[in-house]
Order: structure tokens, then C-alpha cells, then sequence
């Protein structure tokens, strides 16, 4: 009987170690599942709207400096009133597109804001908007409605409508 004893004890112990064991690999497993789900997912996520506005924000001021120093270098057919009002139209077009639902909205918001710029480019004689500034207001348009996730940022939304 002396000799059953340490081996029921062995066993015990053996068993509890498995057991321990088997439920610290189920935690792990579950742990690691949690962790990558949670990494999968917020890669799949937009970028924060806020950084977007931002950088938008940064590309619509930096437009509107460099149409004032041209202005005042090259003394093109424009006005101070025409780069502000295109600075309206651009930060209209901004605000609306992100409060737009879905992408039928968004491309109608798109071709107005094109439609007004190009009305206010025809007034200046083609001057307000030229190579370098068709290019940022391009890219401002183009990326606030790929934030939106309505286009990618290689696609010319703006094109269509475009006279500038």
C-alpha cells in the first residue's frame, strides 16, 4: 500500500500541472486572438478625420499664400476678393463633403465646388488658377472625398467638370 501512495500523489501532480498548464495555453491563445484582432482592426480603420482636416486645413492656407504672393509679385488679373472667394468655396466644399452621407452626395458636392471655381477662374481670365494651383486644389478635393472613402487618392474626381 506504501507503494500506490507516491504514485496516486504523482499523478495528482501530474494531472494539476497539466491542467495549470492546458489553461495557461487557452488564456495565451485567447490573449493573442484579442491582441490581433484588435491590431487587424484598427488597421483597417480611416485615419482620424481630425488629422485630414488638418492637413487640409494646412493645404488650403498654404494655396491661398502662395495666390497673395503671386498676386503681389506678378500683378496677375485677380484680386484679394477672388483668392478669398476661393478660399470660401474650397472650405464650403471641405465642411460639406465630410457631413455628406454617402457617395452619390459626395460627387454632387464635388461638382459644385468644381462648377463655382470654375466660374470664378473664367472671371479672372484663367490667371486665379493656374498649373501649381490646379494641383492643390485638386489634391484638397481629391483627398477630403477619399477620406469619405467615395474615391482613392489616385483618382481624379475632379477632372470631369474641370476647366482650370
Amino acid at each position: 500500500m506504501h507503494t500506490k501512495r507516491p504514485l496516486f500523489n504523482s499523478l495528482t501532480i501530474l494531472f494539476s500541472i497539466t491542467l495549470v498548464l492546458t489553461a495557461c495555453q487557452q488564456k495565451n491563445t485567447q490573449n493573442t486572438a484579442e491582441q490581433k484582432k484588435r491590431t487587424d482592426s484598427s488597421s483597417t480603420l480611416p485615419k482620424p478625420t481630425t488629422t485630414v482636416k488638418k492637413d487640409l486645413g494646412k493645404m488650403v492656407s498654404d494655396l491661398k499664400a502662395s495666390m497673395v504672393s503671386y498676386m503681389h509679385t506678378a500683378q496677375p488679373s485677380y484680386t484679394m476678393d477672388d483668392i478669398n472667394n476661393c478660399e470660401i468655396i474650397i472650405k464650403r466644399y471641405l465642411t460639406d463633403i465630410q457631413s455628406s452621407k454617402n457617395r452619390s452626395d459626395g460627387m454632387a458636392i464635388v461638382k459644385t465646388a468644381i462648377l463655382e471655381l470654375n466660374r470664378l477662374n473664367n472671371k479672372t481670365q484663367e490667371t486665379l488658377i493656374e498649373t501649381g494651383e490646379r494641383e492643390q486644389i485638386a489634391e484638397i478635393i481629391i483627398l477630403a472625398s477619399s477620406s469619405k472613402g467615395y474615391n482613392t487618392v489616385d483618382e481624379d474626381i475632379t477632372e470631369e467638370w474641370r476647366e482650370w
